[in-house]
């Protein structure tokens, strides 16, 4: 081939392209992840955990006595254990918020994005810049972007893939 003067083509230049498929997800399948990962952290918020699996710290003494006695208007949980709950609009508002080809967008909107921030002052964190998803759940979505990652393999893998050589 060197300084045979012939021009070759690389082989089968759609093998590339396809190679590059294994690590493409559908917009659905990212919606469907940011629904899943919303209701998970829905599930330890009220459970009482923060990000890194611990409980929240506890109320003050006198605000756990007022909502367990549900002196609160539009009260939805008398728990005097921390759950973010006290009308139930935080936990409703987490919800995917964009999908793409590339990623999901998940979290909160106005002033509950303020109580987000307010709950991670009072050292009840949800989420935070430096850890977004609790490890249970980063491992959750790990899990899913394998499966389907794995489930691309399987379908490049089982294409007969055809080379010529010379002529």
């Amino acid at each position: 081939m060197k300084g045979s003067g012939k021009h070759h083509k690389l082989p089968n230049n759609n093998l590339v392209s396809k190679a590059q498929d294994i690590l493409k997800y559908k917009r659905s399948f990212w919606k469907k992840l940011g629904d899943e990962i919303s209701d998970k952290v829905r599930a330890d918020t009220i459970g009482g955990k923060d990000v890194n699996g611990k409980a929240f710290k506890p109320y003050t003494t006198d605000y756990a006595n007022r909502k367990a006695s549900g002196k609160f208007k539009r009260q939805s949980s008398t728990s005097r254990k921390p759950d973010l709950q006290l009308t139930g609009d935080m936990m409703r508002n987490l919800q995917t918020r964009g999908a793409t080809a590339d990623g999901v967008t998940i979290g909160w909107s106005g002033t509950l994005a303020q109580r987000v921030q307010w709950n991670d002052d009072m050292k009840r964190t949800v989420t935070s810049t430096s850890k977004p998803l609790s490890d249970r759940i980063e491992k959750f979505a790990i899990d899913q972007l394998g499966r389907i990652t794995d489930a691309n393999i399987k379908k490049y893998a089982s294409k007969p893939i055809n080379f010529k050589v010379g002529r």
